[in-house]
Parts: C-alpha cells; structure tokens; sequence
C-alpha cells in the first residue's frame, strides 16, 4: 500500500457525506434529521472529520454553523468528488441507438458473410453507431477471448471450464447449390449423388490458420461419403464463388442456411441434401469473453447477434 493509499484508508466515504450534508444544512441537529442518525452521532462525526483535516471546518454562530475557509474550500470541491465517487458505483445504462463502442467478432470466414451481413444491416437500424470489427476463427479462442483480443467467437470448440459462457447457435447441414436455371434445378424427380456426379463443382478454400479448427462442411462429406468430385475452383472469396455459380452450371456444397439470405435465395436452389447424422454436423456455439459477463453493451449485443443468426 502506498502513501496515498495509507492516507485515504483512513478515511471513511460516510464522513464525506456527512460533511456535505453539514455544508448544505449549516445545522449540526439538522443534518442529523437528513441523515437520520442522532445529534450526538452526527456531532462524533463532525469531530472526526476535524481530526482528519486538521481544521475546525466550522465556526459557531447564533443562526447554527458557517464554514471556516478550510470548510468552504471543501463545499466547493466536494459535490465533484461526490459525483465521480457515484459514477464509479453506478452501472451505466446502456441505449442501443446512441452507443458508439466497437465489438470484435471472431467468425469462421467460410460462414462470416452469412452470419454478420444480415446482423451488421439490423444493427444499422437499431444501433447505426456500433462498429463491428470480425476476425479469423483461431484452433484455440479461449486465449484471445481471456485477453480480450474479441469479445466473441462463434467456434465449434465447446469451453474446457465453466470460465466460459457459450451459446449453442444449431447444427451445420450442408446441401449442394445450383443456380436456378441449372438442369438440376428444374429436374421433376429428386437428384441423386449420380446426378451430382456429372458436373463439375466449386469449392471453399479455408486459410492454414483456420484449417487446424474448423473444417470446409464440404471436405467433411467428401470424406464422411468418400465422394470425389471434380473440382473446378476453389476460393477464400465468397463473392467470386457465386459469381462463377451464377454464370456456369457448376455446383457449391455449402451450409443450409445460405438460403437465409435473400441475395442468395433469390438466385441460388438447393438440389440435394445430405442425409447426415447430427454427430457428423457441425455444432456452432457462440463463445464469449468471461470479462464481458456483468456488461450491458456486450450481453444486449449478444442476444441480438443469437436472434439474428438462423442456421435452421
């Protein structure tokens, strides 16, 4: 404990309020009344407040007390003192239309243009001053989540420790892509992985870094279905993609939920489905930072990001 410390350990933070409230009532009986302790606990009071600041603080008068200069030096600083002391205690409210934070959002890249471009627009509307910052996923985001790095994570990873709050977004169900003027898409009866196997398919191509914790759903049913296709191209630009899809008759596995996304849905069919147990799916969790438990801001945000995300 330093000097500073030492001296102010000393003091006790109801002694201040009992010096403003003697400032304001310039009555020792008086105050006792506002402060609803009795006359002699409210005179101990002052006496120890004289003994810290080592000055009557007060002169007797026939009307009650007025301040020494000490005393008025004291009303004048006091009320400041009080306030930043209040605003230390008092949780600020949070209003989602005039808050101006910046959140960070760790998201895989293959799902981030799903999953924040409808949250970002509905944030436009209800809260235009926030400012999303979005990640790379990491293979571990406990660590960045405990330093801060982001706020959160939507991960496959669940929390090793209840040091972690995480909230389970759905399960990953991958279907195959057409545009909608492909010969599959108009095909009366249901296609079959044959008919997948005519045509040629693009792909998602994931980054090192995110290759070591979260894998392409396609590369899963490759594997899972031992089914190799040809492939065409494959990208980390989600906008190339489905400007090649749009213009060729080529495939895309991608997740179910693509299709929560008008600019999609309004060009793109779903042709087929893989019928796939739910532990060969991927559970995506939303992840958060353990600090931002107790905040406002952060716990609204989630809850919006949660009701914005529809991956059934």
């Amino acid at each position: 404990m330093n000097k500073l410390e030492q001296k102010l350990a000393r003091v006790d933070l109801n002694l201040l309020i009992s010096l403003s409230v003697l400032l304001n009532e310039r009555s020792v009986s008086k105050a006792a009344d506002v402060m609803f302790v009795t006359q002699p606990a409210m005179s101990k009071a002052l006496q120890r407040l004289r003994d810290i600041f080592d000055d009557p603080l007060f002169h007797r008068t026939s009307t009650g007390i007025f301040p020494t200069a000490k005393g008025m030096e004291l009303e004048q600083k006091l009320p400041s003192i009080l306030n930043q002391v209040n605003g230390l205690l008092k949780q600020n409210e949070f209003t989602p239309a005039t808050c101006n934070e910046t959140f960070s959002i760790s998201v895989p890249s293959v799902i981030c243009h799903l999953v924040l471009l409808p949250f970002i627009l509905k944030l436009n509307k209800i809260a235009p001053d926030i400012c999303i910052v979005d990640f790379p996923s990491e293979a571990d985001p406990f660590t960045s989540l405990e330093k801060g790095k982001y706020d959160f994570a939507i991960h496959i990873a669940k929390p090793k420790n209840s040091h972690f709050s995480h909230t389970s977004l759905g399960f990953v169900k991958p279907n195959v892509f057409a545009r909608k003027s492909h010969p599959l898409a108009n095909k009366k009866a249901p296609s079959t992985i044959d008919d997948l196997c005519r045509y040629k398919f693009i792909d998602y191509q994931i980054g090192p870094t995110e290759s070591k914790s979260f894998e392409n759903p396609a590369d899963r049913i490759y594997r899972l279905l031992n089914f190799k296709p040809q492939i065409s191209c494959k990208s980390s630009q989600l906008s190339m993609l489905t400007a090649l899809l749009e213009s060729n008759d080529y495939l895309f596995i991608a997740p179910s939920f693509m299709l929560n996304t008008p600019e999609f849905a309004d060009k793109f069919s779903s042709i087929y489905e893989f019928d796939l147990a739910q532990e060969h799916m991927y559970e995506l969790l939303l992840l958060e930072a353990p600090q931002i438990k107790y905040s406002p801001a952060e716990q609204w945000l989630k809850n919006e990001l949660v009701k914005s995300i529809n991956i059934d």
